[in-house]
């Protein structure tokens, strides 16, 4: 018995030696640069735009339009909501939303991006664009709004 127990072991060695090798990936010389969300990514030199504080009354607005879009009874619950001013004086917006369905099915938090600009009586007129996962891939809207500045 304690000879095919010796066997076995001397066996098991010796076809261990046959296999290759476990391929490994280096990933000590990669970086995601940039990739922290909202108001934590590194300012990029090159893009066109200032740092806009929104205030209370600007994400109301943004809040309201939004809102507007969706009339057949899903309701909306923001995350976090950042702005970049462009060189023309309009707004470069970002942020997140979840689309709850009337059966209280959510979405869970997607990346929304949206153009606005202020009226002649200094309200924001917020234009939404795209919707991440409804008519637009995330990786798009991310990347746009990175490349604005905006996260």
């Amino acid at each position: 018995m304690q000879c095919r127990h010796a066997a076995l072991i001397v066996c098991a060695s010796a076809l261990s030696a046959c296999t290759p090798q476990v391929p490994t990936i280096d990933m000590s010389g990669m970086t995601l640069s940039r990739f922290e969300l909202f108001r934590y990514g590194v300012t990029d030199p090159h893009v066109q735009t200032t740092p806009y504080r929104l205030t209370p009354q600007n994400l109301t607005d943004i809040k309201t339009h939004f809102s507007a879009n969706f009339t057949d009874g899903r309701t909306l619950e923001f995350g976090p909501i950042s702005a970049r001013q462009k060189a023309d004086g309009s707004l470069a917006i970002c942020g997140l939303v979840s689309v709850r369905n009337p059966d209280a099915w959510a979405t869970g938090m997607k990346l929304f991006d949206g153009s606005a600009s202020f009226d002649q009586f200094g309200v924001l007129r917020f234009k939404p664009n795209r919707l991440a996962d409804a008519n637009a891939k995330t990786l798009d809207i991310y990347t746009d709004c990175r490349d604005l500045g905006v996260l």
